[in-house]
């Protein structure tokens, strides 16, 4: 058969019959020769060759008016365009062949029976084309579907478990942050807590400190007071005394001054302290109440060590009678209300 056999070579051989067919001018066998070019590459499934060779054979045929080269033409046609898929040319060319073929029935009977065995052919095919392509279109419909499931459920799997996982490490970060919170803030409150304790005793041991400093001084005034009493009566005693008497008696009021001079330079030692370790307080002081005067600045100092009234007393050698209505000049001065307490506020300052 034609397209039985080397390819290349069946080719070769039907160029060289063209070009013999074109130098003798015979058109009916360059026709032909076209025809079986076409139907060679239908068969090696070169169907845009088989298309070009095909319509060269048309163009022949129709030039000499060829109606048998045409009818194979036409069916050759059919062939490639039902290979290609495109069955609307497939069935024009079948339908040419059919109209082409009825004129020559005349002619051949055996050309009608082949055009009607052809065209029963096309149907067959053409049917058979059609049951393939709806079955490939069913089985790839199916495939896509199935495929198209599987992604989505795995895709719906995979987004769960993702969702979980990216919750559940969300909630143990929140977790970890919130003990580490708690715990930072554990620590911060105890170091708080430790640092005004010792804030608190601080301050509870400079106010014991100032205390007991001035309540020594006041007791310290206050023996001094008794001193320079009795130094008063031993003086007064001297007067009554002749001037024998009165040298010795003067001798002994001179040692017994003597005995307590050490004792004045250790009270200024200590009342200087005191108001070194209150030079803070009173600057604060000043700064809320800057139109105070030197006296209350020190009785609010006295104060603030929570001295009474008869310690302020001895230690400033002024009757209480006195310190009470200092006490309520400062409290004036620093515009408290009469249910203040004046020791708080100054202790708070």
């Amino acid at each position: 058969m034609l397209y039985e056999g080397d390819f290349n070579e069946k080719i070769g051989f039907i160029n060289e019959a063209i070009v013999i067919n074109k130098n003798l001018n015979s058109q009916w066998s360059l026709g032909e020769n076209y025809n079986n070019m076409g139907k060679q590459y239908f068969y090696a499934k070169q169907y845009g060759n088989a298309l070009q060779a095909l319509q060269k054979a048309y163009e022949v045929a129709s030039s000499i008016n060829a109606k048998e080269l045409i009818c194979d033409n036409y069916e050759y046609l059919s062939w490639v365009y039902e290979a290609l898929g495109d069955y609307n040319n497939a069935y024009k060319c079948l339908m040419q062949l059919y109209t082409l073929s009825k004129d020559l029935q005349s002619g051949s009977k055996l050309r009608i029976v082949e055009q009607e065995i052809s065209h029963k052919r096309y149907q067959n095919q053409q049917r058979k084309a059609e049951i393939r392509e709806q079955t490939y279109e069913i089985e790839l419909l199916k495939r896509n579907l199935f495929i198209l499931m599987v992604v989505f459920i795995s895709l719906a799997v995979l987004s769960i478990f993702l969702y979980k996982w990216y919750k559940r490490k969300k909630n143990m970060q929140l977790m970890v942050a919130r003990y580490n919170l708690e715990q930072s803030e554990h620590e911060l409150a105890e170091l708080k807590v430790r640092q005004q304790e010792l804030e608190l005793k601080s301050v509870q041991n400079a106010l014991d400190n100032s205390r007991q400093e001035a309540t020594s001084f006041a007791v310290f005034l206050h023996s001094r007071n008794e001193l320079l009493e009795k130094i008063r009566e031993m003086i007064k005693q001297g007067y009554k005394m002749d001037q024998q008497t009165l040298i010795p008696h003067l001798k002994k009021v001179n040692a017994f001054i003597s005995q307590y001079q050490n004792g004045d330079k250790s009270n200024s030692t200590l009342l200087m302290n005191v108001e070194e370790k209150n030079q803070e307080f009173l600057q604060r002081l000043s700064e809320r109440h800057p139109n105070l005067t030197q006296g209350e600045k020190y009785l609010a100092t006295l104060l603030r060590v929570n001295l009474s009234t008869k310690e302020i007393s001895m230690l400033t050698g002024n009757v209480p009678k006195t310190i009470n209505m200092n006490r309520y000049r400062l409290r004036k001065s620093l515009n408290l209300s009469s249910e203040e307490d004046l020791t708080d506020y100054l202790q708070n300052i």
